[in-house]
């Protein structure tokens, strides 16, 4: 007996160890080919390998770097050797050996010896959380693939370096607290660095030119203006091996549409003098000008420009220029003259807005951070992707993003069964999937859309955050034609949480109603799919939110939140009344609570998290909230984003972190990472297909999936459109809820309803309070796992 109890005892441990290194997967990745969607996730630095055109490397806000060998029609993530690199501001080939590669990151400057197919960290490295700012420029010489520059931003002290080595050692060459906005070196001469640098006298922006290798500095006053009187806002730089003694600066103000103002400057001399190449008065070195070939001509702006503006001159050609803010223009003759391509086809704002980007969507995503240009082929990255032309700018860029898995979720969530998604994108819009429907993702409505929540039964109501805060029900026959109105509560600014939804009445909802503008600060419920909300927990005297809520599907009178900054209440009566359940200052010392899960065997075990921050916590307490311990052994030095609590397991937890999941069970003395593959990121949401037995995280890297620790046996759980009926409404619609898997079979007692018995995963029942006031309803669940059945008494309740 003994030997069985052993084999069964290791047969268990190796499934679950085999589980916990499984690899994530990251899934949906088509996101264009549905829906006139125009964006996706953000790109910020792109170039083109000067040995194969057809091979290019891609640089995400959040999701690294990527690659393609075959222009576009498919991607591969190439960063996993520096699992760190999130942000990727800027991408240089060595024109001497183009298998050397350097990127600027958030946590420094990355290296490929093979081309961009695999990166590894240099010597210039932050650790995790630690990170630099987000314009670190990177260049490096065409002499020597070996000498490289980079510029990083600490607490507001910007510094030049320089590598002689190929990146293993730095020296610091250069130090000011003005912001270097860009940055290159002269392309036949490694001891001649040019920067673009915030000026310490005005608002202007200064170049300077160093011929030591940055140990000095001369700031150049000689056609482009020194510490002119006018304000600007941004300004890039362009070098090109066309002509190495050509030097561009483009300069721009965003005063808001009419009052925009950009010029372009170009210097033949390696920037000893310059000439105003456009646009307006000569004389003036910046001013808003709005003629036919103008930049700013026809609906182009530069609203956000200290977060997009793209600018480049073709490696071919000296006089072939790129320029992008909210839109992209292209110059033949050295900057002197615009337009939206160089045929003339395209001459306006509106004929650029409605151009055939791709099979499934018109226009050209706005807001433009990185360009590459070589021979005819024109590559751009924007706030929506990856665009790209081969005919030298004789038509607009067309969107060839699908492949890429750069999506930043602001929102996400699944409904409980079907597969049936909604996310917020960053940048972007609310999307919705069903394959049935919609054959793969639509774009819906909004721009850096955020909460994005599915009812987890009825999957097609979604309660939105696009622009305004929305309930939808969806088509449930075409991509269009869903129906909205407002959903009566804020889901807050980029709140990354979802409702929550009762165990037991899919149409009952708990949700903050944020303060953040229109000052309410309160919890609210509704029981009637968001019709209607009641105020259950006010928090306007102490300003505060509550940021997150859970209930109990072990007693579903248990309604738990976390308050900010690091209190937790309780209700045992579904919000009628509260008290407070807060850890002691003493174990959380200055943490700020943020995540709850809450046992599905006991209302009263329940686990909070930290806040994002440095160093990731726990707490769990098995009375309530009366008392409480640290629950954090084994978690890495990363901020914690979300927690979920796996129903019918061994309080089986999943953590997202900073850096992949980690899980933990009863009777683990610590957490263990889960899964691998995972890259650094934020992992704000969580949801699990028990049907499936899938995990699925919603990240700034897009969606992921992996296998579940464990697969339980089946626990039964019954929900229900209402528990009431009256004479007008007699029908109940009820479905499953429960763990279970994909063929599970269900049999439901209905003692007083008709009928009185069901098979159906989703049966409808009719009550007549002649028979009695208060139905019990049974179910029973079964799988090849086991069979699990609930009674709830008294469930249906007859009201007048």
């Amino acid at each position: 007996m003994k030997k069985i109890i052993l084999i069964v005892f290791l047969l268990l441990y190796n499934l679950a160890e085999a589980q916990t290194t499984n690899p994530w997967s990251q899934i949906f990745l088509k996101w264009n080919t549905t829906q006139d969607n125009g964006g996706t996730g953000v790109i910020r630095s792109i170039r083109i390998n000067p040995s194969n055109t057809n091979a290019v490397l891609i640089g995400a806000a959040t999701a690294g770097i990527w690659h393609t060998a075959n222009g576009g029609e498919d991607y591969k993530l190439v960063s996993v050797g520096v699992p760190e690199v999130e942000w990727v501001n800027q991408i240089v080939f060595s024109r001497k050996n183009p298998k050397n590669v350097y990127a600027g990151t958030d946590i420094g400057v990355v290296k490929s010896n093979d081309g961009g197919l695999n990166w590894n960290y240099t010597g210039l490295r932050k650790i995790k959380p630690a990170k630099y700012g987000s314009l670190l420029w990177v260049d490096v010489s065409d002499k020597s693939s070996s000498i490289v520059y980079a510029t990083t931003e600490e607490s507001g002290i910007f510094k030049l370096l320089k590598s002689k080595d190929g990146g293993d050692s730095w020296n610091e060459m250069y130090q000011t607290s003005k912001r270097i906005w860009d940055m290159r070196v002269k392309p036949n001469n490694p001891n001649v660095v040019y920067v673009l640098e915030e000026s310490s006298a005005t608002k202007w922006i200064n170049f300077k030119k160093s011929t030591d290798s940055g140990v000095t500095f001369k700031t150049i006053d000689n056609g482009f203006p020194a510490d002119f009187t006018t304000d600007a806002h941004r300004a890039r730089l362009a070098t090109t091996p066309a002509n190495n003694n050509v030097v561009y600066v483009a300069i721009g103000y965003n005063g808001g549409g009419k009052n925009d103002k950009i010029s372009f400057f170009k210097s033949s001399n390696a920037g000893v003098s310059f000439e105003k190449k456009c646009c307006g008065d000569p004389a003036n070195p910046l001013e808003n000008a709005n003629e036919a070939t103008d930049f700013l001509y026809e609906t182009c702006h530069l609203a956000q420009i200290t977060w997009n503006f793209a600018f480049t001159v073709s490696e071919t050609d000296e006089n072939f220029l790129a320029c992008a803010a909210n839109k992209l223009k292209i110059s033949k003759d050295g900057g002197a003259t615009w337009g939206y391509d160089v045929t003339g086809n395209i001459i306006t704002g509106k004929q650029y807005d409605y151009y055939k980007s791709n099979n499934a969507h018109t226009g050209v995503h706005g807001d433009h951070h990185g360009l590459s240009v070589i021979g005819n082929h024109i590559w751009n990255g924007n706030d929506g992707g990856v665009y790209h032309t081969s005919d030298g700018g004789a038509t607009v860029v067309k969107d060839i993003t699908d492949g890429l898995g750069i999506q930043e979720l602001w929102g996400f969530s699944q409904s409980f069964k079907n597969d049936i998604m909604a996310v917020g994108l960053n940048h972007n819009q609310i999307c919705y999937r069903d394959d049935a429907v919609y054959g793969g993702w639509i774009g819906v409505n909004g721009a850096d859309a955020m909460a994005a929540n599915v009812n987890p039964i009825n999957d097609q109501f979604m309660y939105n955050h696009p622009w305004g805060h929305e309930r939808v029900k969806r088509s449930l026959t075409a991509k269009k034609g869903h129906k909205m109105q407002k959903l009566g509560i804020e889901l807050g600014y980029i709140t990354l949480d979802n409702l929550e939804f009762h165990p037991h009445q899919y149409y009952t909802i708990y949700g903050s109603d944020y303060g953040d503008r229109n000052k309410t600060y309160k919890l609210k419920k509704s029981t009637d799919n968001a019709e209607s909300w009641q105020v259950i927990k006010n928090f306007e005297e102490e300003k505060k939110n509550a940021v997150s809520v859970k209930t109990s599907f072990a007693n579903s009178n248990y309604v738990y939140a976390v308050v900010e900054p690091n209190r937790v209440i309780k209700s045992v009566d579904e919000g009628k009344t509260w008290t407070e359940v807060s850890p002691s200052r003493t174990l959380i010392k200055d943490t700020h609570l943020w995540r709850l899960a809450v046992s599905d065997k006991n209302p009263e075990h329940l686990w909070v998290t930290s806040k994002k921050g440095i160093r990731a916590h726990v707490f769990y307490s098995n009375n309530g909230g009366e008392t409480w311990s640290d629950y954090s052994e084994g978690l890495p030095n990363q901020p914690v984003y979300s927690i979920i609590y796996q129903r019918g397991s061994d309080d089986i937890l999943y953590l997202g972190t900073g850096f992949g999941v980690y899980y933990r069970k009863q009777h683990m003395p610590r957490w263990e990472l889960f899964g691998t593959g995972m890259q650094a990121g934020k992992t704000p949401f969580m949801f699990i297909n028990y049907a499936k037995g899938k995990l699925r995280l919603g990240t700034s890297r897009g969606l992921w999936e992996t296998n579940l620790l464990e697969l339980t046996p089946p626990k039964a759980n019954i929900t229900a459109d209402r528990s009431t009926f009256n004479k007008e409404n007699a029908v109940i619609k009820f479905a499953d809820y429960s763990v279970a898997d994909k063929d599970a079979t269900f049999f439901w007692s209905f003692p007083g309803g008709f009928p009185a018995t069901s098979t159906d995963e989703r049966p409808i029942v009719i009550y007549n309070k002649a028979n009695r006031t208060s139905f019990n309803v049974i179910l029973t669940v079964t799988d090849a796992r086991g069979t699990s059945t609930q009674t709830l008494k008294d469930f249906i309740k007859y009201s007048k």
